[in-house]
């Protein structure tokens, strides 16, 4: 991943556009009930917000921009595809505008790397994901999740050569979990009082640039 400067400016600038480094970033979105609608509708905003300023590839073997895929889980089997992972603006806010809030009882991220790997990132026994694309998990929750299968799922990413960012809010956080998910790489815990500095400028401008 290339070197960025995490500092957040003094002003609110505008959103920077992605460079057309090739990523795909899998979103696992935390969809259980500490979430809320409220915070819900704020993840989808800032999941749009990015597609729309994110150098999307030309097709699914382009060797260069972004692609997308979003994964909202709960329990351990209970897990909801928005988009598969795709490089088309239309599919991708067409998913993010139908995805509901499943409002579920528990969180397992450990039962959601798991079926990524096996449903998001394979799909009809085919690797979806680019050999010459930096795999990143971006991980989206309240910070508290059961630890189940964690251990598998993490190395389930290092397996699948996959970076991963962690964006996480409020201060009630399991932070050895987090650091698990983010793969011991401090920087890539993104922080924050609340999920509305998901959608400020700022904040975007900054995981754009950590992304990219």
């Amino acid at each position: 991943m290339t070197e960025c400067s995490l500092t957040l400016p003094s002003s609110e600038p505008e959103v920077a556009q992605c460079i057309n480094r090739p990523v795909d970033l899998v979103f696992l979105l935390d969809g259980s009930e500490r979430l809320g609608h409220e915070n819900f509708d704020q993840v989808r905003d800032f999941v749009q917000h990015l597609a729309n300023h994110l150098t999307l590839a030309h097709n699914k073997n382009d060797g260069q921009g972004a692609r997308m895929a979003l994964l909202q889980y709960g329990g351990e089997d209970e897990h909801h595809l928005a988009f598969h992972l795709t490089h088309d603006l239309p599919s991708i806010l067409e998913g993010l505008a139908s995805m509901d809030y499943h409002d579920m009882s528990s969180s397992m991220v450990g039962a959601a790397i798991s079926h990524t790997v096996d449903h998001v990132l394979m799909r009809h026994n085919v690797r979806q994901t680019r050999h010459y694309a930096e795999l990143n998990f971006v991980f989206i929750t309240d910070g508290v999740t059961g630890r189940k299968g964690l251990e598998e799922g993490v190395q389930a990413m290092l397996n699948n050569q996959a970076v991963s960012t962690v964006i996480t809010m409020g201060t009630d956080v399991e932070q050895e979990v987090l650091e698990k998910l983010a793969l011991k790489d401090q920087y890539a815990i993104f922080k924050g009082t609340d999920f509305s500095e998901l959608n400020k400028h700022s904040f975007l401008d900054r995981f754009l640039q950590w992304v990219c």
